[in-house]
């Protein structure tokens, strides 16, 4: 809910100092009970102004500084602070009950006059004493009100993002729903990113987009209207993923910490040993690693972007997927307990952003929208450009994805294909095309290669994008989904019966209108749709993996029965053949093949499929 404040304006014209009202040591009718005279003022006020010239445009940069004089109303030498006027003129100040003399400087070093300000509890600050250096040297406009909790006050609404929302590209889409003439200030953890206006009072829409930060995110919009307005309204929101699934285990994200479970013959779970090839039904917060704020697993890997930027991985590395120069693993067989790789940090790479695991190499997103990748690149799914390729390469080295747009929001990666999205909604797919993987109309060898990126140019304005083993989905703006690639357990949604063939061509997804975002792994599609339900598409059989409901439906062609009970999804996660799901509440349920305690849940039964969702409790 956010915090409206409405406020009376005083502006004040200069005209020099030689006006003897500016220069009188009166002020204006407040109550000297209240201002003056208090010893213990100990109250804080938070005042915000705004500094214009004398045609009312706003002095940006301009700095408030308290002078070293004693009031005649209080003394306030003890209190020495700044302020500096932001691009629309706004400044703020923390003050306690008094009367404070403030010195205006240009951001050029021009002194430009002073102005006085008391305060008191029980009534607004208020200005007087003010002496120009010159005619019109500033206007000064104090913003000045009580406070009162609730949505009214002022005609304004954040649309996007919304309260609790979870991003999974690099970018905030901000819209604001506005009826008011006035700026809006954009913060994002406190620091000023964006500014909209509006000259209408007509209910308009404002849009901009701004980089979220990794982890938990405050965005708050400060509103100053041209007809006496002032307020703010927040939401808070997380970047980065915080469930995920690979082939047989999984992972969640809580405040920073990295909680797994499920198989563990590869060291996949992060613990550093491993019992051999056993079920690890339960969830254990790894002592290994911490301050995590993004995850991502798949097959026989794992990958995890700290808080600071860094990349860390562990698990299987015979291609070199842990990007640690070498392709070494520590077990003879992985059926044998003993000691496995814990989480190392990736050398060489700071800033990231995002990653994504394949089947044996990883992508990785930097803020500055550069592309990174390291392990296997036997089709050229690392994207390097690299050349004379062969069954047996690797690069157990990040190296950089060569010919992307410098704008990417978004990576993922799949069996032995890459893919990016950029801010213009673009899609450009590396790689494997045995399936007609690129999306070019295409379709390849398995050993065909390409090892650059190549724009997908049927399909525009994408703003997510998700993939299985060989199938690529693609949200648009306007909630539809297409798809491309491998198609065989109908994970493609558009139709068909027995194995349909693969599709080279991105294609519309059937009966979906009004996603929200897309998710897949293996050989099953998931949309989020705008209602907070989930409707799945793909492989089912004695899996369960669609949480239909039964076991008997082998193949579901395209988008019908929603995944029973789940409603209100904050952040999702598709393992291979089990799938994750955190509620806005905070809960978290599963579904699918529970293979090696892949679900969490030590009471379920072993190699048994969760045909409807099942709550899972992680520990303190």
């Amino acid at each position: 809910m956010g915090r409206v404040k409405r406020f009376s304006v005083l502006t004040i014209f200069l005209i020099g100092i030689g006006s003897l009202s500016f220069c009188k040591e009166d002020v204006p009718k407040v109550n000297f009970g209240l201002l003056g005279i208090l010893s213990g003022g100990e109250t804080s006020f938070g005042v915000s102004g705004i500094l214009k010239d004398s045609s009312g445009s706003p002095l940006s940069g301009a700095s408030l500084s308290f002078t070293d004089e004693t009031s005649s109303v209080r003394a306030t030498t003890s209190q020495k602070a700044e302020a500096t006027t932001d691009e629309n003129g706004v400044w703020q100040l923390n003050l306690k009950e008094g009367t404070f003399h403030l010195y205006v400087t240009s951001k050029d070093g021009v002194s430009l006059g002073s102005f006085k300000i008391a305060t008191a509890t029980g009534t607004n600050p208020v200005i007087f004493n003010v002496a120009g250096a010159s005619p019109g040297s500033f206007e000064v406009t104090i913003i000045t009100s009580s406070e009162a909790m609730g949505s009214g006050g002022s005609n304004f609404s954040i649309l996007s993002p919304s309260a609790g929302k979870q991003l999974f590209v690099y970018q905030v889409d901000l819209s604001i729903s506005s009826q008011e003439q006035g700026i809006y200030q954009i913060y994002l953890n406190n620091s000023k990113k964006l500014t909209l206006s509006s000259s209408s009072t007509d209910l308009v829409t404002l849009s901009g987009t701004i980089k979220p930060l990794l982890g938990q995110n405050n965005l708050k919009v400060a509103f100053i209207g041209n007809t006496g307005t002032y307020a703010t309204k927040s939401v808070s929101f997380y970047f980065g993923n915080r469930t995920t699934g690979g082939g047989s285990h999984s992972g969640f994200v809580k405040n920073g910490s990295l909680y797994t479970w499920g198989r563990n013959n590869k060291g996949q779970l992060g613990f550093g040993t491993s019992t051999g090839d056993l079920a690890n039904a339960t969830i254990t917060k790894l002592s290994t690693i911490s301050d995590v704020a993004s995850i991502s697993f798949n097959q026989n890997n794992s990958l995890a972007i700290k808080s600071d930027g860094t990349v860390w991985a562990w698990g299987a590395n015979a291609q070199g997927q842990l990007g640690q120069g070498d392709n070494v693993e520590l077990e003879t067989s992985a059926t044998t307990a003993g000691p496995r790789h814990p989480p190392r940090e990736v050398p060489g790479i700071s800033n990231a952003v995002m990653g994504s695991f394949g089947f044996n190499h990883a992508v990785v997103l930097k803020s500055d929208g550069s592309v990174v990748a390291f392990g296997q690149n036997n089709v050229g799914q690392l994207g390097n450009g690299a050349t004379g390729l062969s069954s047996t390469s690797y690069s157990a080295n990040p190296v950089t994805v060569v010919g992307l747009p410098t704008d990417v929001i978004q990576v993922i990666a799949g069996s032995e294909h890459s893919a990016a999205l950029t801010s213009t909604g673009d899609v450009y797919v590396w790689g494997r095309n045995q399936y007609g993987n690129l999306g070019d109309g295409v379709i390849g060898t398995a050993t065909a290669v390409t090892s650059a990126p190549k724009k997908i140019t049927s399909i525009s304005g994408i703003k997510q994008i998700a993939n299985g083993r060989d199938h690529i989905l693609a949200l648009k703006s306007d909630g539809k989904v297409y798809s491309w690639g491998l198609g065989a357990s109908g994970q493609l949604g558009t139709g068909g019966s027995g194995s349909p063939t693969p599709v080279a061509t991105p294609t519309l997804v059937n009966n979906i209108s009004n996603a929200t975002s897309v998710w897949a792994n293996g050989t099953q599609s998931f949309a989020i749709l705008s209602d907070g339900t989930v409707k799945g598409w793909g492989a089912n059989s004695t899996l369960a993996s669609l949480g239909i409901g039964n076991t008997t439906t082998a193949k579901v062609y395209e988008p019908a029965d929603a995944v029973i009970g789940i409603k209100n999804i904050v952040s999702f996660g598709c393992g291979a053949t089990h799938n994750f799901s955190m509620l806005s509440d905070g809960s978290l349920y599963g579904w699918g093949w529970n293979f090696k305690g892949s679900l969490g849940r030590p009471d379920l039964q072993e190699s048994w499929g969760a045909a409807t969702p099942v709550l899972v409790t992680l520990p303190d």
